[in-house]
């Protein structure tokens, strides 16, 4: 819920693209903090690793005094209200207080209240002056352990609240996505029908922005800083709000673009797609060697490879590092094992366990939605598709109209995970699974 309600709160103040929303409830974030950035190299999301070292940190001589500027950003924020979060916020005010109104139809309630929000800016100009040719400590650098796909930066600016800020919901009326809400959304919060609500003390971090910084020649570098300002562009894969009026044929179209990267693992010999998908299947039950073997897949694309500890992830390399696969297809297999990675909890192995009728079904769905036809279950299911089914959300997601993903996105709490993606991710997931598995004849 917090989550939501902090990228309301950043789109509210228009700086979408500049400005890095909190996520986390529990995290406090503060000036010069240092934080690794990695860009996933087949989707648009970024991730952002927090890290309890200061920029100075890394200086063998940290004697600088930074200058700082805090400013006023905005005043009298008033009752953040957005459909896509069900909730406001309220500052320097109990509950009982409040005056909460509430709508029996609707997943939202009404206050009156208002609250101050502040920025704080280190002086980057000055700041670059003073690091300038300053060395840095090669063992700091070295635990940090950056990788290729990796980039350094640190807080250059944040975004706090100056009085403690109460948010509170209620939960509506049940949604017509039910299952793929109950997986992946807070079902638990919406099935129990009370007010929820939560406070955040003052002085938190609600968002934050970055400069990148090097550390070659062991010298530390800060380099400019450049504002990107985001416009919709059909041509472009949206995963912010800019996308969030695209019908599903526009959905689709970007979607199966991407799904032909695939159909080169139909090529591959069925033993070696059967070795593939056997190591592959271990590894989706430890999301930490399938990250490892991300990670290692990426680092190969850009020419590089090392030899990971990891005896499941170097086993999936070998089977990739002979003559007979063309690099489209290693290129397939490296988008199939992203989409899994990318998939949240425990999508990925269910779906990759699933059996070869549950698949069959599933193949016939995403077929449905890449021919714009009117995508309806069969009459007959295997028992993991029915109701109360392990896979019954991915059914229901791959069985979406316009209306239903509309409401998705109205219900939907997971703003650094949208519903966009993860159709995208499912439909993928289930034509490399397809590609991948021993042919069936009827």
């Amino acid at each position: 819920m917090f989550a939501a309600e902090a990228k309301a709160i950043v789109k509210c103040l228009g700086a979408e693209g500049d400005l890095i929303y909190n996520e986390n409830a529990n995290q406090k974030i503060d000036v010069l903090t240092l934080v690794k950035v990695k860009k996933r190299i087949f989707w648009p999301t970024v991730e952002y690793e927090i890290i309890n070292q200061k920029l100075l940190n890394l200086l063998q001589d940290p004697d600088i005094s930074p200058d700082y500027k805090d400013e006023v950003l905005i005043e009298d924020f008033k009752n953040l209200s957005d459909s896509s979060i069900g909730g406001h916020a309220a500052a320097g005010v109990d509950a009982p207080k409040v005056g909460v109104k509430v709508s029996a139809s609707m997943d939202t309630v009404d206050g009156v209240s208002s609250f101050t929000l502040r920025k704080k800016t280190v002086d980057a100009e000055k700041l670059r002056e003073s690091c300038a040719d300053k060395k840095i400590k090669e063992e700091m650098v070295n635990m940090l352990k950056l990788k290729e796909t990796e980039k350094l930066t640190f807080v250059h600016q944040t975004v706090y609240n100056t009085a403690d800020v109460m948010f509170y919901g209620k939960t509506g009326k049940d949604g017509l996505v039910s299952a793929v809400f109950e997986k992946f959304g807070c079902s638990l919060w919406r099935k129990k029908k009370k007010e929820t609500s939560f406070t955040i003390r003052k002085d938190f971090t609600f968002a934050f922005s970055l400069m990148e910084i090097t550390t070659e020649d062991n010298t530390l570098g800060i380099l400019p800083r450049f504002i990107k300002m985001k416009r919709y562009d059909k041509g472009w894969w949206r995963v912010s709000t800019d996308g969030d009026d695209e019908t599903l044929q526009q959905l689709t179209e970007d979607i199966f673009q991407k799904a032909a990267l695939l159909q080169p693992l139909e090529e591959l010999h069925e033993s070696r797609r059967c070795d593939l998908l056997k190591t592959l299947s271990e590894l989706l039950h430890d999301r930490d060697a399938l990250s490892l073997l991300v990670e290692t897949l990426d680092q190969s694309s850009k020419g590089v490879f090392e030899c990971q500890q990891s005896p499941a992830v170097s086993s999936f390399m070998d089977l990739l590092d002979v003559s007979e696969i063309s690099n489209s297809q290693k290129d397939a297999a490296h988008l199939l094992v992203s989409a899994m990675d990318a998939l949240p909890d425990d999508a990925a192995a269910l779906l990759a366990s699933c059996s070869l009728e549950t698949l069959r079904v599933l193949q016939q769905l995403v077929n449905s939605l890449k021919e714009n036809a009117q995508v309806k279950l069969p009459e007959s299911l295997p028992a993991s598709l029915q109701e109360e089914g392990e896979l019954c959300w991915a059914a229901e997601l791959l069985c979406l109209t316009d209306q239903t993903l509309t409401e998705l996105r109205d219900q939907w709490d997971r703003p650094e995970f949208p519903p966009e993606v993860l159709l995208e991710l499912v439909c993928l997931v289930v034509q490399g699974l397809s590609l991948m598995k021993p042919k069936t004849h009827s």
